[in-house]
């Protein structure tokens, strides 16, 4: 009785060993909006089947560590919906559907946070749930992780409003862009309509009023930074649809 009550005293302090360990090791913390995230905590982004392109982009992460570090982005589709689409961006680069990893890391200094990650989803109309896993790992230890799950919902019950019918913003080209991008818009009614884009960091970049209801507006885009940036078709100061823009010189 006294040895078996030993060997579980022990058990359990080698166990609480190891886990103090495991938590020290660790050197990425994610946080979606601000908010630190626990490893493995789920995230639902909710939209209507046919409302475009769902985008988690406030996801950071961060580097605890005293070491700089090269971070690799590692998607894992755990369930989908046939005919939706689904992409990532990570490292400065933006990978299309068939790819899951990461080819560049992206490196942060100590302390430090990267805002490159977005995640992108496409329902085309497809109603159904997308659970993707996303894991970004130390590439000198890649046991060196945390990991997070995203569920793009897309429903046709969800409380998000349908504003297919009365607006629509189509994807850039081309895309990646030089010094020069176009977009075809449509919005019904005379409301005031604008198209802006956005920095990886939300800060405005451009903003260019909508003199037609519709047509094809093209941005010169010469004097933008190469990276990741997103454009929005804001209807009286609201944002009706969001798509993706790369930049590359």
């Amino acid at each position: 009785m006294l040895k078996s009550y030993m060997m579980k005293k022990i058990l359990l302090l080698i166990m609480s060993v190891f886990m103090v360990s495991w938590l020290f090791s660790q050197s990425l913390e994610l946080f979606y909006e601000g908010e630190l995230m626990d490893p493995l905590d789920e995230i639902t982004l909710t939209a209507h089947p046919d409302s475009g392109m769902m985008i988690i982009d406030t996801l950071d992460v961060k580097n605890i560590s005293s070491a700089t570090l090269d971070v690799i982005c590692v998607r894992e589709i755990l369930e989908t919906i046939e005919g939706a689409v689904n992409t990532f961006c990570w490292g400065g680069q933006c990978y299309p559907p068939f790819v899951d990893t990461s080819s560049t890391p992206t490196t942060i200094a100590p302390q430090a946070i990267s805002y490159e990650f977005s995640g992108d989803h496409s329902p085309n109309g497809f109603v159904g749930i997308t659970k993707v896993k996303y894991t970004f790992y130390n590439m000198a230890n890649p046991d060196d992780n945390t990991i997070i799950i995203v569920n793009y919902d897309a429903s046709e019950t969800n409380s998000i409003k349908d504003n297919s019918a009365q607006y629509s913003l189509s994807k850039a080209y081309p895309n990646p862009a030089n010094n020069f991008v176009s977009v075809d818009y449509y919005q019904k009614g005379n409301s005031e309509a604008r198209i802006a884009i956005f920095n990886l960091l939300g800060s405005k970049v451009k903003e260019i009023e909508l003199a037609k209801s519709f047509g094809t507006l093209t941005i010169n885009t010469s004097d933008f930074i190469e990276g990741i940036y997103f454009y929005s078709l804001l209807i009286n100061n609201e944002a009706s649809q969001t798509q993706k823009l790369i930049i590359k010189h």
